[in-house]
């Protein structure tokens, strides 16, 4: 199923989401609604909301609490957007200036603050507090990943072990979160919320692997922002790791310059950093990775009658390993 079909299979729950995403960030302070809009306005495919959505319906839940936590997941994620690229100093977001780009990080890093506030106000709102629990547990991940992303940058001696973990917190932990408050909405039974949490997991790592390799493999114009970037940024990501792995001394020693020691990754750099991930091939070695993630997730919700929102929630997973952006 192309993810359009994915989408029109839940337009209308997927329309309310969008309203309330809209609704929800009105404020008297004109900027806060003109930041948030212009970045949740730029792009981007709902995917935690969606997932939220697609399985409150596949436990059976037909009731407008999802709408309400869609918005919390979606303004969650959109405020570590711009938190992210403050820190990445980036200068692009989904084909368009970033948020930081376009007013300051100062602007960038108090609305993503508005919004982390205000998604725990509908959370209590919605007074769930196993759901308030699951979101909160996300985002102390979430701030633990990027701190070790962080910590870690330009350092090529990093294990595939230490990487997976990273990629856990900051980007795995939100997804299966979106998709537990799905399950926890109609109170299904804990052996259910966990396999659906596992689901999420395993497509957590899936999506960011899929970043990984469109990093090194991509164009500026398809996956919005330079081919290359994690590399001229310090970011060290699983292709890279990888060659290093297989590299020779001296292809590693090349690599150790650019990425600690250069003061900026030219072209023709980027073109030596390619053709190494093309000798061991790192690329595919990512995405093989990266299906093999999406095949475990699959599993995880065997747990559940088939029907036809498990098949969309099927549908979603292969979508993350075969998108192109």
């Amino acid at each position: 199923m192309k993810f359009s079909e994915i989408a029109d299979s839940i337009a209308s729950e997927m329309k309310e989401v969008e309203e309330a995403i809209h609704a929800n960030f009105h404020s008297d302070v004109v900027l806060i609604p003109d930041v948030s809009d212009y970045l949740i306005g730029s792009g981007g495919k709902r995917i935690r909301p969606m997932l939220l959505v697609l399985v409150a319906k596949a436990c059976g839940y037909r009731g407008s609490r999802a709408t309400t936590l869609g918005c919390v997941v979606e303004y969650i994620h959109t405020a570590t957007l711009l938190h992210d690229d403050v820190v990445d100093d980036a200068q692009m977001r989904r084909g368009n200036p970033s948020a930081n780009a376009k007013w300051n990080n100062e602007t960038s890093v108090l609305v993503g603050d508005f919004l982390f506030a205000k998604s725990f106000s509908l959370m209590s709102a919605d007074a769930d507090l196993r759901i308030i629990e699951t979101m909160s547990e996300a985002c102390t991940l979430l701030s633990e990943g990027e701190v070790l992303q962080l910590v870690n940058m330009y350092n090529l001696k990093l294990t595939e072990e230490e990487y997976l973990d990273v990629i856990y917190r900051k980007t795995a932990a939100l997804i299966a979160a979106s998709c537990r408050v799905g399950a926890l909405i109609p109170d299904s039974p804990p052996t259910i919320a966990n396999a659906i949490h596992q689901f999420g997991v395993q497509i957590g790592y899936a999506f960011q692997l899929v970043d990984d390799a469109l990093d090194y493999m991509g164009d500026a114009q398809r996956i919005g922002k330079s081919v290359g970037e994690d590399l001229r940024e310090g970011n060290v990501t699983l292709p890279l790791l990888r060659v290093c792995a297989q590299a020779t001394e001296a292809e590693f020693e090349r690599l150790n310059h650019l990425v600690v020691h250069a003061d900026e990754i030219r072209a023709e750099d980027l073109d030596d950093v390619l053709e190494l991930m093309n000798k061991y091939g790192a690329v595919n070695y990512t995405l093989d990775r990266a299906r093999g993630y999406v095949e475990a997730g699959k599993a995880a919700l065997s747990i559940l009658p088939d029907s036809f929102h498990v098949d969309v929630l099927r549908d979603v997973a292969d979508y993350i390993v075969d998108r192109d952006n």
